[in-house]
């Protein structure tokens, strides 16, 4: 068999696939060995390239904090520049207005310009949120800026700036790579060197034009508000006089406030708001619904929380605060709902002039019957002032009805007045019906203040009841008369023109008569409170004597159950003790003046033109300069209020001592009493001196009069002077002190009070002797309770001629230690003392614990002495004389009438045998 053979070009053709194969091979082989070779070292590289870019990456940014902080100092100088046009503009204006201010004559216009400058002043709420944001930028700007400065510090040294971003790379990088990574780091830290510098430098600019912008705005913002004050002076006393214009106007305002379609189309705004954010006006509306449904349901918690009708074991102060609670949510449905349109109505975007007035006029009758309502329900019969406070419940009756009939009338037309009479309102509108319907407010105030405290009134008849001598009984025409001028006044000031000042007046004196009234009710709470921890403690202290007396009869084998509990004591806020009344009416006096000055406050510039007014001139040395200053009304008036501040805190400064400081010490009660008086001294002292620095008298204005006064002094006044001194030298070394038991002359007695120039002494007949401290300091005194509160007490007595001594002695001995008040040391003692006339004397020597004892310890005493004496057969004898009779002439005669009177009456006759008078020689 043969075999083919291939052909020579398909072995040719297999050889060179094979080389082919083994060439791929080889080549493959290359790129794998390449590939493992070169793999750690782009490993290596790797971060060095990462690193180079997380350096740029850091100057990108840096850029576009650069192009920020550029814009930024941009806007900060818009802000400055802005800042100071609108001062410029203001001041323009300011000028423009002062300037025909200066006319005495001015119109209606010229009160229009002004009303319309007043509403386009920025308010302080807008300043202070500029302010905030201009802080915070201060803030980010400053801390930016320091941030930079830091950065560049650590460039500084760039070798260490190189080394620390090599040792910062994760993983770490070999020591082979530091020059590539030098190289590729290098001019990038270089770049952002320069870029820091760059940045540090505009951020520098920046603080600048930042601080310069705040400095620029706060500017802004206190001209604004002297703008703001100096346009309300001039708006408060330029008077829109009343004429035939204003009477014309009245139809146009009254058709402005009825028109149809201004109301619709504030019903409209209202009730878009209401359909674009429905939540909150639903749920207030839902709420005063139900607190008007919930009415019955919450007078009768009012029952059960008075302290009448709760337990008393359990009342404690918070139900009080609940009842309260409880009456403003009687109060607040009705104005829960004027709240709320009036909120709605204000926040309108497209809202019409009405609307805004009418938000306006709802929001402050809201507000104002929020607060009558609440007074209305606090007097009600079933109310916090009856059933908590104790007050007078036909009083309360009386006071409450005409409350609500007053509300009736007044709520409207001060509705009337605000939507009238307010920023959103027209002119014309505020120069006719508001100003008329203010005017017949005010009338109406007048009128219900007439009724409620005239003479004859319930609340006058009652207070001259309970304290016809009170000085509010007294001076009833003085306080009457302010209160009726008060409302009058305003009603003057209105009808003549001076629409806004009347406003002005009418809105912060119903506001400081609420704060009374609150104060009141702040009051009897604080009060009721008092007497709550009171009755608590007396409670208690009852218990525990329950207990022991328990504990007592049952050691005793007697009935426990015998002994009954004791009864709650009853609630009397008007038997308070002094001294809690005293810190109260401090307390209470403070805070609400506090409130009337917080309330008046932002009104005082405006009442510069009557406080400002000078009364006098006096000279003053300032600086070494003679100058002339006025004192106004304004000076005065401080003074006043420093005086009546000054005579509160002396009247109540000893409660405040007591309750606060000195009974958390153990202080003697005449150490007490001594503190509280140089107190009351010192702040008189004060008080006096700071009335009289306000009103301009230094020292050098009347040293000449207490020159004179010395001089008086020294020859008409010295014993009141003297008396003086001596009081403030009892005070301090205290020889006699409240309480003691003192001997003056021939006065014993106990002291009541010491006062600057006398002490009064209370004798043991009940009389008070007032004696000048003088005779305490000159004078002798005996003082028997200074330092010890034991006294001796001093017995004689006598026995007959022939009693044996020791006997007597003993029984004596035994009679005194037997008292249980004879102290036992120092012990009581007997001795024997003389031989006397008829007989044999003895002194019984006792002492006991307190001078109240004296009387009663010697009556006791005296009894038991007596008794023993006649127990042993001991005589007290009776004073005997040896009557020696000498011989006379007259004796014979007398003899001889003794004897015919015994003839003629015979022995055992009732007859009475004739007065004769012997003489005897």
């Amino acid at each position: 068999m043969k075999r083919k053979l291939p052909a020579p070009g398909c072995h040719a053709v297999r050889c060179g696939s094979a080389m082919n194969g083994r060439r791929l091979i080889a080549i493959l082989m290359a790129v794998l060995v390449a590939l493992v070779v070169t793999l750690p070292l782009r490993a290596e590289v790797a971060p060095q390239a990462d690193l180079a870019h997380g350096i740029a990456a850091e100057n990108a940014r840096l850029t576009a904090r650069i192009a920020a902080t550029r814009s930024a100092i941009d806007q900060a100088r818009s802000d400055l520049e802005q800042s100071r046009g609108s001062q410029r503009q203001l001041d323009r204006r300011l000028q423009r207005i002062e300037r025909h201010a200066q006319v005495h004559a001015l119109g209606q216009v010229f009160a229009q310009t002004v009303i319309e400058q007043l509403s386009e002043l920025p308010g302080s709420e807008s300043f202070d949120a500029d302010q905030r944001a201009r802080e915070s930028r201060l803030e980010a700007a400053s801390d930016a800026s320091l941030r930079t400065e830091r950065a560049l510090d650590e460039l500084t040294d760039m070798e260490t700036e190189l080394v620390l971003r090599f040792g910062a790379v994760t993983p770490a990088l070999p020591d082979a790579l530091w020059p590539q990574f030098e190289a590729a780091a290098r001019p990038l830290l270089g770049e952002q060197q320069v870029l820091l510098a760059s940045l540090d430098e505009l951020q520098g600019q920046l603080l600048q034009a930042l601080q310069a912008s705040d400095a620029a705005a706060l500017e802004l913002a206190q001209r604004t508000q002297a703008a703001r004050t100096e346009l309300t002076r001039l708006l408060f006393w330029v008077p829109a006089q009343p004429s035939l214009q204003t009477i014309s106007e009245l139809s146009r305002s009254w058709a402005w406030m009825t028109s149809a379609a201004n109301w619709r189309a504030a019903a409209v705004a209202l009730a878009g708001q209401l359909a674009w954010r429905p939540f909150w006006p639903t749920l207030t509306l839902l709420l005063a619904g139900a607190l008007f449904l919930a009415r019955k349901r919450l007078q009768g918690k009012l029952v059960v929380l008075a302290p009448g009708t709760a337990n008393s074991e359990r009342y404690w102060i918070g139900y009080t605060v609940t009842a309260l609670v409880i009456t403003m949510a009687l109060a607040l449905p009705g104005p829960l709902v004027l709240w709320t349109a009036a909120k709605l109505l204000a926040a309108a975007p497209d809202a019409q002039r009405f609307a805004l007035a009418l938000a306006a006029a709802l929001m402050v009758s809201a507000k104002l019957l929020l607060a009558l309502s609440a007074f209305a329900w606090l007097l009600d019969r079933r109310g916090v002032a009856g059933g908590h406070f104790g007050w007078d419940e036909s009083l309360l009756s009386f006071s409450g009805h005409a409350l609500r009939r007053f509300c009736l009338i007044f709520v409207p037309l001060l509705f009337v007045v605000a939507l009238n009479g307010l920023d959103h309102a027209p002119y014309a509108n505020r120069e006719s019906i508001g100003r008329m319907s203010l005017t017949l407010a005010m009338l109406v105030v007048a009128i219900f203040v007439i009724r409620m405290l005239r003479r004859q009134s319930p609340l006058s008849q009652r207070l001259r009841e309970r304290a016809p001598r009170s000085w509010a009984v007294r001076l009833h025409a003085l306080w009457f008369g302010t209160a009726v001028a008060v409302p009058l006044a305003i009603a003057a000031l209105s009808a003549a023109g001076y629409f806004v000042a009347a406003g002005y007046f009418f809105a912060h004196t119903l506001m400081s008569l609420f704060l009374v009234l609150g104060a009141v009710a702040l009051y009897g709470l604080i009060a009721l409170w008092v007497q709550l921890e009171r009755r608590r403690l007396r409670r208690h202290q009852a218990l525990e004597a329950l207990r022991q007396a328990r504990a007592a009869a049952a050691e005793g084998d007697e009935e426990a159950s015998e002994v009954a509990e004791p009864a709650p004591p009853r609630l009397d806020i008007a038997a308070i003790s002094e001294q809690t009344r005293s810190l109260l009416d401090l307390f209470i006096t403070l805070l609400l003046l506090g409130g009337i000055w917080w309330v008046w406050k932002d009104g005082l510039p405006a009442l510069s033109v009557i406080t400002d007014f000078p009364l006098w001139t006096y000279h003053s040395t300032v600086d070494g300069k003679n100058i002339t200053l006025p004192l106004t009304v304004g000076k005065l008036f401080l003074a006043v209020v420093v005086g009546v501040v000054t005579a509160v805190a002396v009247r109540n400064v000893g409660a405040l001592l007591d309750i606060v400081l000195l009974q958390r010490f153990e202080v003697q009660a005449d150490a007490t009493y001594a503190i509280k008086v140089v107190t009351r001294y010192a702040l008189a002292a004060v008080g006096m001196v700071s009335a009289c620095s306000i009103l301009g008298i230094a020292w050098g204005d009347v040293h000449w009069l207490i020159a004179a006064m010395g001089v008086g002094l020294g020859f008409g006044l010295q014993e009141i002077v003297a008396n003086f001194v001596s009081g403030l030298i009892v005070l301090a070394e205290r020889p006699i002190r409240i309480g003691d038991i003192v001997t003056v002359g021939d006065v014993t007695g106990t002291v009541a009070r010491i006062r600057a120039r006398a002490t009064a002494v209370l004798d043991f007949d009940g009389k008070e002797v007032i004696i000048p401290n003088k005779a305490f300091i000159t004078g002798s005194v005996v003082n028997w309770t200074l330092s010890n509160q034991n006294t001796r007490l001093l017995l004689k007595v006598g026995v007959a001629y022939g009693s044996e001594i020791a006997l007597v002695q003993r029984v004596l001995l035994e009679v005194v230690q037997g008292n249980a008040d004879v102290l036992q040391d120092p012990s009581p003692s007997v001795y024997f003392m003389d031989f006397g006339d008829s007989s044999l004397d003895f002194e019984v020597r006792a002492f006991v614990g307190s001078f109240d004892k004296r009387l009663r310890v010697t009556h006791e005493l005296n009894l038991a002495i007596e008794a023993v004496l006649g127990e042993h057969g001991i005589e007290i004898p009776f004073p005997q004389r040896d009557l020696h009779v000498r011989s006379a002439p007259a004796l014979a005669g007398m003899q001889d009438g003794v004897r015919q009177y015994e003839v003629a009456v015979p022995p055992g006759s009732p007859q009475t045998a004739p007065a004769t008078s012997p003489s005897s020689s």
